[in-house]
């Protein structure tokens, strides 16, 4: 047998093989199912055999702050962390005087009652409800502080916000802003 004869016999074997299996042939569709008419008796509802009431009798309430009703403290203090200085003044006697964000560590510099500046960070405690500082934006800081309820003993978190006090010129100016005029040396006074 020759070259080519072997070739083309082989060509057609593999062709052979390739070829796919006839499709399946089609059955007979199923019969359509007849649905039977539902009678009253099939429609009533089902009755629920137990039916669970809660009680809160005899059960701790589970929102109820255990730390400061044990304690007896007004807010919720975190054992073993010592107070920082600006925790022995309210959050009103505090006054923001600066901020610097656009940092990947913004701080802000806050006066006690005392005139004496101290910086703050994300996560200090400032304040005497235990207040964090929880950001530090332009010109205002956010203070979260853990306000108890001592009839209840629940503690709630509340949001402060501390700003840079405005003098009254930058306030005249920031109103003339709005109001479209343009501040600082005209074009004709250079």
């Amino acid at each position: 047998m020759t070259r080519l004869a072997r070739s083309a016999l082989s060509a057609a074997l593999v062709a052979a093989g390739c070829r796919s299996p006839p499709p399946p042939t089609r059955g007979a569709a199923p019969a359509p199912v007849v649905a039977k008419p539902v009678t009253e008796d099939e429609v009533r509802p089902m009755e629920p055999t137990n039916i669970y009431v809660y009680s809160p009798i005899g059960k701790r309430d589970p929102f109820q702050n255990t730390v400061a009703v044990a304690t007896g403290t007004s807010h919720l203090e975190v054992k073993g962390r010592v107070k920082t200085p600006l925790e022995k003044w309210p959050l009103d006697a505090l006054k923001l005087s600066l901020t610097v964000t656009g940092t990947a560590n913004p701080m802000a510099m806050v006066e006690d009652p005392e005139r004496r500046g101290w910086t703050v960070h994300l996560g200090d405690f400032i304040g005497q409800n235990a207040g964090k500082v929880t950001g530090i934006h332009r010109d205002e800081i956010i203070v979260t502080e853990s306000i108890t309820e001592h009839s209840t003993g629940r503690v709630y978190p509340q949001s402060v916000k501390l700003t840079v006090p405005v003098s009254k010129e930058e306030e005249s100016d920031l109103r003339a802003l709005q109001e479209g005029e343009h501040l600082g040396v005209a074009k004709g006074e250079q």
